[in-house]
């Protein structure tokens, strides 16, 4: 027998062969194999296609293309660079010329969605040529929906996902025995068709609980789409302390309609809720007496049973009033894909990733930014009762898991304008206490970009790692916060005649939203 021949070991086999196997391997573990020497890492350098992994899964983005897709691996590795250097530049595309009447302003997938209350409309406008089948705008109106003669008819709520082509708006329907019927229309954004992948083109749900010391108008409904998700909260407002109730279904599929919670007896003042990594929602509550606000965090795994409550995280004051502002979460069907140009190729925040912002109202205005995946971990590890929510004291998760953001000069708004998609935010900053003009700027608390960031020489922004503290007059303390983050403020001033003035934004847009006279566009 010859001894002399060598083991069989990585460095023996073929360099096509270790790229195909790294291939399954998470980014760390491909770092931590081509770390241990010089030939595995040599097999790193000259492959774009793991490298475009990494940079995919550090970046905490998914990719779009087309079906029949024709760029290669290193192509969409200098998309993604560009991208990420683009929007540290600061040089995404800035829209500053629109105007809207009022109402709620959303931005995902390139589309503009707004819904004004009053008078019942809904608008959506495409921003860009991307691959997308839509009409480039489109105006929904209540009044002209139609529905059986002498029926009471208002919506209560809206919500667009122009990545599903799905709208949904919730109606209460006062029907002939005095009770409420309160159903959600599942339609297409394009042409006000039943939307084909719904189950059921109607989802009926419980009788809203009103006290008898409460009128209909009174009750405020919260509507929120992830995926195939759909929540449904409802609520009294604080003059009229209801017990809330949440419903939950995967609108795609029949099933019974066992996922409701309902709450004993008024537990607080609800304000806001948003879903998170699929199966989680987070409400915002303000308490009743003198406790401080909370956000409760819901599981709803299994949609054949009620929500569970996890965990109640305690934040640090006692507004006047709270809301959520969250990452629209993007779902690329077979559609979308398809109706895309082979050459294109579009990135999108992972949504297992995203931040929420916790606005608390003013003057002065403030902003809780939170990494909603820290958060779910901090819930998840803490020491609970079996059967019973755990509450977590701020100390215990705030600091590790948020940011406080406040305007960098005083002045008199009641809401700070700042918006989050992702991993990033956009914060449109008055420069004086008249709120006459504002400033950009943007923060992005991805960790790899910001390491990205802080070895680039052309970085002309500020890195920010160590804790920050915040006093304020809703404030029960100083409240220390410790989120890293990155920040570039734009030079350029944008002028407004009053202190009306909102931002939103996707990954290629940022829209300034200007004072007018109401109008629709």
């Amino acid at each position: 027998m010859d001894f002399t021949k060598s083991v069989p070991s990585l460095h023996t086999l073929p360099v096509e062969i270790l790229s195909y196997l790294f291939s399954f391997l998470r980014a760390s573990s491909i770092l931590s194999c081509t770390s241990t020497c010089r030939y595995l890492r040599k097999v790193l350098d000259d492959s774009s296609a793991l490298q475009y992994a990494i940079e995919l899964e550090a970046q905490k983005m998914v990719e779009v293309t087309a079906p029949d897709a024709m760029s290669s691996p290193a192509e969409r590795l200098e998309i993604l660079r560009n991208q990420m250097c683009s929007w540290r530049a600061f040089k995404p595309t800035v829209v500053d010329q629109f105007s809207q009447p009022g109402g709620e302003v959303s931005m995902s997938f390139g589309h503009l969605s707004t819904w004004d209350d009053h008078p019942q409309i809904a608008q959506i406008r495409t921003l860009d040529s991307g691959p997308s089948e839509f009409q480039s705008y489109r105006r929904w109106d209540a009044d002209s929906y139609p529905m059986p003669k002498d029926t009471p008819f208002r919506v209560h709520s809206v919500c667009m996902d122009p990545s599903q082509d799905l709208f949904a708006f919730v109606v209460l329907e006062p029907n002939h025995m005095a009770e409420i019927s309160c159903r959600i229309y599942l339609e297409t954004l394009s042409t006000s068709e039943p939307h084909p992948l719904a189950a059921s083109e109607i989802l009926t749900s419980f009788k809203p609980h009103i006290s008898a010391n409460c009128h209909i108008d009174q009750t405020k409904i919260k509507l929120k789409i992830w995926g195939d998700r759909i929540v449904l909260l409802n609520f009294c407002d604080e003059y009229f302390p209801c017990p809330a109730r949440m419903q939950i279904w995967n609108w795609q599929e029949k099933q019974d309609f066992k996922c409701v919670y309902r709450e004993q007896e008024p537990y607080g003042k609800m304000d806001d809720c948003c879903i998170v990594n699929r199966d989680h929602l987070i409400v915002s509550s303000r308490m009743t007496g003198r406790l401080p606000c909370r956000l409760s965090v819901f599981s709803f795994s299994d949609l054949g049973k009620p929500p569970v409550r996890v965990a109640e995280c305690v934040l640090p004051f006692q507004p006047e009033s709270t809301f959520l502002r969250h990452s629209p979460f993007v779902t690329i069907s077979p559609d979308i894909r398809r109706s895309m140009a082979p050459q294109d190729t579009r990135f999108y925040p992972d949504a297992k990733n995203q931040l929420i912002a916790l606005n608390v109202d003013g003057p002065p205005s403030l902003v809780f930014i939170i990494d909603t995946d820290k958060l779910l971990t901090a819930c998840q590890s803490s020491v609970h009762t079996e059967g019973q929510s755990h509450v977590l004291p701020w100390k215990e998760w705030g600091p590790n898991c948020s940011r406080c953001i406040v305007d960098p000069v005083p002045n008199n708004l009641f809401v700070l304008r700042l918006e989050v998609a992702g991993a990033r935010a956009v914060h449109a900053t008055p420069n004086d206490v008249n709120c006459t003009s504002y400033s950009l700027r943007t923060y992005d608390f991805n960790s790899y970009r910001i390491s990205r960031a802080a070895a680039s020489k052309d970085f002309r922004g500020r890195i920010v790692t160590g804790p920050s503290t915040v006093k304020h007059q809703q404030l029960n303390e100083e409240i220390v916060t410790s989120l890293p983050y990155m920040v570039v403020v734009d030079e350029a001033r944008f002028e407004t005649a009053a202190n009306m003035m909102d931002v939103t934004f996707d990954d290629e847009h940022i829209l300034i939203i200007k004072a007018s006279k109401p109008h629709f566009f």
